[in-house]
């Protein structure tokens, strides 16, 4: 869910829960935030006090499993309190609480657990507990924080010809010279654990092909590079469409073609 979905729903989720339509498209920025990230009660330290406030969940990767942190509060107010909900900020992160009845002095816990899941980046996560009796303002809020490690490097590269990765499997020629030769670069990488050495076959005869370094080093990247000479090209007019077969990786055939498409 990207962010702008997920502050509506947010929104959408805060009306509910007061009773009320919210007309969304009247709120400001600062209006949906105060929702998503609702002010704390100005007592609410004199009703629960946690023992701690936040967790460092130091570094993941998407493909470790979820992990659970523990965070205790006690009741320091004089009256039995009861924890009516807990709304955690981003739907990596459930909350499991107790709703029995916490005497005065006495203690309560709250797991937070956060799946790192497709979700690169920096962990930020908030959870605001909310008590019986006052569900409007959060009586405390506890926080999650660390990263979660890219688990693909190379993400931005989003195709796989065996080790190799590429940026695009399409290579348009837009605009030609009336005469000569005129190239185009594909960004690649090497993924796997040995250099490559790429050449190509079933090259239309219009078209050339080299790799910039001619040798990819493991975790490298590099481009294609693809070269057209005009003058050799069909004398049709319209779109001309050709492709050539990536040789020196692993695949098969299909996986390892790049098509050509020139407009003349």
């Amino acid at each position: 869910m990207n962010r702008r979905a997920y502050i509506l729903a947010c929104v959408l989720w805060a009306s509910a829960v007061a009773g009320a339509q919210v007309p969304v498209r009247n709120l400001s920025r600062a209006q949906i935030d105060s929702l998503v990230h609702p002010t704390l009660h100005a007592e609410g330290d004199k009703v629960l006090r946690a023992d701690k406030l936040s967790c460092d969940l130091g570094k993941m990767k998407e493909t470790d499993k979820p992990v659970s942190r523990t965070f205790r509060l006690r009741n320091v107010s004089n009256a039995v309190q009861r924890i009516s909900r807990v709304h955690t900020t981003c739907g990596c992160t459930v909350a499991a609480f107790d709703t029995t009845a916490i005497a005065p002095n006495g203690e309560t816990a709250i797991t937070l657990t956060y799946n790192p899941k497709n979700r690169p980046g920096t962990i930020d996560v908030d959870a605001f507990v909310y008590v019986e009796g006052d569900d409007r303002q959060p009586m405390a809020r506890l926080s999650l924080y660390g990263e979660v490690m890219d688990s693909d490097e190379w993400r931005h590269l989003p195709h796989a010809m065996g080790t190799l990765r590429v940026k695009r499997k399409e290579v348009c020629f837009a605009e030609l010279p009336a005469h000569g030769k005129t190239s185009m670069r594909v960004l690649c990488a090497n993924s796997g654990s040995k250099p490559l050495h790429l050449t190509s076959r079933l090259l239309p005869p219009y078209a050339a092909f080299h790799t910039e370094p001619d040798v990819i080093a493991p975790g490298e990247e590099a481009d294609l590079v693809i070269t057209i000479d005009v003058d050799k090209l069909p004398k049709q007019d319209g779109t001309v469409r050709g492709s050539l077969l990536i040789e020196g990786i692993g695949g098969k055939p299909s996986e390892r073609m790049l098509q050509l498409i020139i407009e003349k």
